[in-house]
C-alpha cells in the first residue's frame, strides 16, 4: 500500500468517512516531509498556500509579540491539521509553525485541497469546524494569559498534555516528552519561572523532572489544585 495513503488512513479526524477511492485522490496531491526538531515549516507573514497533516511527531503553532518573545497557540499531534486557513481568505500566515520533535507531516497545496474540498462539501463542513474550534481556542488561550497567574496556567497547560498526549507506566504516573523550555513557550511565561513553579510542585509530590521530560506522578492533585 501507497505509505502516503497508508498514513492518511490512520489519520480520521477530518478525513474519516472517506472511501478508499477518495483518501487514494488525497495521497496522490499530497507529498511526504520528513523533518528534524526545530524545522520551521512556515513564519509568519509568509505566503500561506498549503495545508498540512500530522503524521508523527508533534508540531508547535505560536506569535512573535511586539517585544520579541514567543507565545505557543497550540502544539499539535498525529491525526491534526494545521496550514488550514489557507482555505479561507488568509493571504500570509498570521503564526508561525515549528516541530517539536522529529516529525512526519502530508503536505497538500492550497489548490489542489481546495479543489478536493469543493468535490466533498462533508470535508468541506469537518474543515469549517475545525476553523471554529481553534478561533475558540486562542480566544480562551489569550484570555488565560491575560487574567491567570502562571502557576494556574501551567496546572492547566500540564492537565491538558497529559490528557492529549501522556502515556502512563505501570504505576499509574503520566510522562509527558517535553522541555521546560516548551512548556514556558505554552504558559506564556519566562523558563525561569516555570522552573520555580515545577519545583513547588516537585516538593508537593506533584511531578517528577527528567531529561526532556516529565512524569505527572499525582494526576488527582493536580486536578483538584487547578
Amino acid at each position: 500500500m501507497d505509505q502516503k495513503l497508508w498514513y492518511i488512513k490512520k489519520s480520521g479526524g477530518v478525513f474519516s468517512g472517506l472511501n478508499e477511492s477518495e483518501m487514494q485522490t488525497l495521497a496522490d496531491i499530497s507529498r511526504m516531509v520528513e523533518c528534524q526538531r526545530k524545522h520551521q515549516f512556515y513564519l509568519s507573514d509568509e505566503l500561506s498556500d498549503k495545508i498540512y497533516l500530522v503524521k508523527k511527531g508533534k508540531v508547535r503553532l505560536g506569535k512573535v509579540n511586539k517585544d520579541g518573545n514567543e507565545i505557543t497557540l497550540s502544539v499539535l499531534g498525529p491525526g491534526e491539521i494545521f496550514g488550514e486557513l489557507a482555505i479561507t481568505d488568509e493571504q500570509h500566515r498570521s503564526h508561525f509553525a515549528e516541530a517539536t520533535e522529529d516529525t512526519l507531516v502530508c503536505v497538500f497545496p492550497q489548490d489542489k485541497f481546495q479543489k478536493f474540498l469543493g468535490e466533498h462539501p462533508i470535508i468541506t463542513f469537518k474543515m469549517m469546524k475545525l476553523i471554529g474550534f481553534r478561533l475558540r481556542e486562542l480566544e480562551t488561550r489569550l484570555q488565560d494569559l491575560a487574567f491567570k497567574t502562571v502557576a494556574e496556567r501551567l496546572r492547566g497547560t500540564l492537565l491538558h498534555l497529559a490528557e492529549k498526549y501522556g502515556s502512563a507506566d505501570k504505576n499509574g504516573q503520566i510522562k509527558l516528552s517535553i522541555t521546560q523550555k516548551d512548556i514556558a513557550f505554552l504558559v506564556g511565561a519566562t523558563r525561569e519561572s516555570v522552573a520555580e513553579e515545577l519545583a513547588t510542585m516537585k516538593r508537593a509530590g506533584l511531578v517528577k523532572t527528567a531529561y526532556r521530560s516529565l512524569l505527572l506522578s499525582n494526576l488527582d492533585a493536580l486536578r483538584e489544585q487547578f
